[in-house]
C-alpha cells in the first residue's frame, strides 16, 4: 500500500512538474507577443515600364514615415534602411498581369528601435526578411504615352529581433507606382509592415515541451 501511494505521489509530482515546465515555455512565448507593431513608409523609386520583361523594382530612399506603432513608435526615416531592390519574373501585358516575386529575400530592411520592455526589447536593430506570396501589376494608359503602372507584392515577414529576443512573424505589402504625365515621369513606392507578435519556435524549446509531455504521459501510464 505504502509503495503504491509513494508511486502515485511520484507520478503526480512528475505530472505537475511537467505541467509547470510546459506552462513555463508557453509563458515565455506569451511574453514575446507584446513586441508587436506596425510601420508605414514611402519613398522614391526606379521602376521599369510596363511590358519590360522581368521588371526591376528599386527603392531609392525613404522620404516619410507615415505611421509607426508599438515597437516601432518613434522611428524616423534616419532609423530605417532603404528596402532592398528586387526583380519580378514575368512580363506585363494588357491591363493586369500576375508575376512571380523572389520566394525569399533576406535583409530586406533594417529598423533601429529604442522601445524598452514591455513595448520592445530595448535599443537594437530589427532585421526584416521577406517571403513573397502574391505579385501582380496593372497598367492604365491615358493616351499619348501617358498613364500609370503599378506593381504590388505581398507576403510574410520574419522579424529578427535584437538582444536575444525570439524571431517574430508578420506580414508586408509593398506597392510601386510609375506615372507618366505630359512626358514627365514620377516614380514612388509605399511599404507597410505589420508584426503579429507570434514567435517563431526555437527547436530546443519544441524538444523541451515534447520531452516534458512525454515524461508526464509515461508517468501516468506506469501508475
Amino acid at each position: 500500500m505504502i509503495t503504491n501511494i509513494s508511486r502515485q505521489l511520484t507520478t503526480g509530482a512528475l505530472a505537475i512538474a511537467g505541467s509547470v515546465a510546459a506552462f513555463g515555455f508557453a509563458g515565455a512565448a506569451q511574453a514575446a507577443t507584446i513586441l508587436s507593431g506596425t510601420l508605414a513608409l514611402t519613398g522614391t523609386a526606379e521602376i521599369d515600364p510596363w511590358g519590360t520583361p522581368n521588371p526591376m523594382l528599386k527603392p531609392l530612399n525613404i522620404t516619410a514615415v507615415n505611421g509607426a506603432t508599438g515597437q516601432f513608435a518613434g522611428v524616423t526615416t534616419a532609423n530605417i534602411s532603404t528596402p532592398a531592390s528586387f526583380a519580378l519574373t514575368g512580363t506585363g501585358t494588357g491591363m493586369m498581369s500576375m508575376f512571380t516575386a523572389p520566394s525569399s529575400l533576406a535583409d530586406f530592411i533594417s529598423i533601429t528601435v529604442n522601445q524598452p520592455y514591455p513595448i520592445g526589447p530595448g535599443p537594437g536593430i530589427v532585421v526584416g526578411n521577406i517571403t513573397s506570396t502574391v505579385a501582380f501589376g496593372t497598367d492604365m494608359p491615358s493616351g499619348g504615352g501617358d498613364g500609370t503602372t503599378t506593381y504590388t507584392v505581398t507576403g510574410t515577414m520574419l522579424f529578427d529581433e535584437p538582444n536575444g529576443y525570439p524571431d517574430l512573424f508578420g506580414t508586408f505589402s509593398i506597392g510601386f507606382t510609375r506615372s507618366v504625365t505630359g512626358g514627365q515621369v514620377s516614380q514612388s513606392y509605399n511599404l507597410s509592415l505589420q508584426k503579429s507578435g507570434l514567435t517563431v519556435p526555437e527547436p530546443s524549446a519544441i524538444l523541451g515541451i515534447l520531452a516534458v509531455a512525454g515524461v508526464g504521459a509515461f508517468a501516468r501510464r506506469k501508475s
